[in-house]
């Protein structure tokens, strides 16, 4: 054969010989991409708990307007076996904005808050607000309907957390619980303590992990960009409901991405949460698809109404709209000077969503003698009280200390 023919032989026999090589090291190269991938993506609150070895349980609780909000409860602890639950002390543990109960289970025993309650003896229960993708059913109203969504954080201080710890209170038989929110867990319950004291009364103390009530400070860049743009406003405008769902698909498209490009994935949780120092960075991909968890763009819009003013109030519906709602131009404000349940306060220093300058004004408008505690992270933000790998050893023990202290000198049965 010529010359040229020779070269194209040649080249033939070569692409063979690296195709039969790739056949020979295919089955290899995909077992080591499987063990890579971290086992737990994907997996959900129940998943994730039954994998370790731990019992627990899903529960449904429906509220006065219809909303079937999902529960779970951790009632034991591993060493437990099938101990009996009957006069445990109970905690009910609430979740941030765009996010679900996994949070508290996502890091596995040791390390993350639910199993760390649930083996030192308590009682674990969590809650899922409205429009999560754990409380996305409707007595009467399909999750596809605009009225499904015409909700805000008010509903979630006014009618879920009643409802969510009455439900757990029934469940259990105890007079009393301790509650811990993070982030929207915590203003849902600023807001609904101060409102309904019988509630208060029966919650002996409130942990708020990076507390956000006065938002107007947050250094969020992306969010200053969103809410200065208007573009909430602009999403109910054009009649978009539901805000960042998993129907949309954003879980498997963020695990996808953070699971090759995890330095990517860790500059954006920066740019709106603040700098993650302490996150164990390989399970990024892990953390996002379970996260977000979805809500309601109203509740984007409340959330960017407290981010444009200094004052904490319900949803403004513009002074028309406020008349109808609320028989005022104004919208009702929710005054923290109510309060009388006992509060701690765990915040971080490089917190962008609870700025030190809005954890100021919360702390200066709350009645002194409900202030029990005050611990500061310097260098800790919004997303580690959850996602940290070193909370066991820098956060969650402080908490073990408040509950204990608490139930010494509390008789939660009746």
């Amino acid at each position: 054969p010529g010359p040229s023919l020779q070269i194209v032989l040649l080249a033939m026999m070569g692409m063979a010989r690296l195709s039969a090589l790739f056949l020979v090291l295919l089955p290899f190269l995909v077992s080591c991409h499987a063990a890579a991938k971290d086992l737990d993506i994907g997996r959900d609150m129940v998943s994730i708990v039954e994998s370790r070895g731990y019992s627990i349980e899903r529960h449904f609780a429906t509220t006065p307007d219809g909303y079937v909000l999902g529960m779970f409860r951790m009632p034991r602890g591993k060493a437990e076996g099938n101990a009996s639950t009957n006069g445990k002390p109970v905690v009910y543990l609430n979740h941030a904005l765009l996010d679900s109960s996994w949070a508290f289970v996502c890091n596995g025993p040791g390390m993350s808050l639910g199993f760390i309650l649930a083996d030192a003896g308590y009682d674990v229960w969590f809650g899922n607000n409205r429009g999560n993708v754990y409380s996305t059913n409707h007595t009467t109203l399909s999750v596809d309907s605009a009225e499904f969504w015409n909700f805000s954080f008010d509903e979630m201080a006014l009618v879920d957390l009643p409802t969510h710890i009455e439900y757990v209170l029934g469940g259990t038989g105890a007079k009393s619980l301790s509650y811990i929110g993070h982030s929207q867990g915590s203003i849902q319950a600023f807001a609904g303590f101060s409102r309904n004291q019988t509630l208060a009364a029966k919650v002996d103390l409130f942990i708020a992990m990076a507390p956000v009530v006065f938002v107007h400070h947050q250094e969020s860049l992306i969010l200053k960009l969103m809410f200065s743009l208007g573009a909430d406003m602009v999403f109910q405008l054009l009649g978009v409901r539901q805000f960042l769902t998993t129907k949309t698909g954003i879980t498997k498209l963020g695990s996808w991405i953070c699971g090759r490009t995890p330095g990517i994935c860790d500059d954006v949780l920066e740019l709106i949460v603040g700098p993650g120092h302490h996150l164990n960075k390989t399970r990024i991909d892990v953390f996002v698809s379970e996260t977000p968890a979805g809500t309601s763009v109203k509740n984007m819009v409340h959330w960017g109404q407290g981010m444009r003013s200094e004052v904490f109030q319900m949803y403004d519906y513009g002074p028309t709209g406020n008349m109808a709602q609320y028989n005022q131009t104004e919208p009702p404000q929710y005054h923290l000077g109510d309060l009388q349940v006992p509060i701690a306060l765990l915040t971080g220093g490089l917190d962008y969503l609870a700025d030190p300058q809005d954890v100021s004004a919360l702390i200066a408008a709350l009645p002194p003698k409900v202030l029990r505690k005050h611990m500061n992270l310097p260098d800790y933000a919004h997303l580690d009280f959850t996602w940290a790998q070193d909370a066991h050893v820098f956060l969650y023990p402080e908490i073990l200390q408040l509950l204990a202290a608490t139930h010494q000198t509390v008789d939660i049965f009746v």
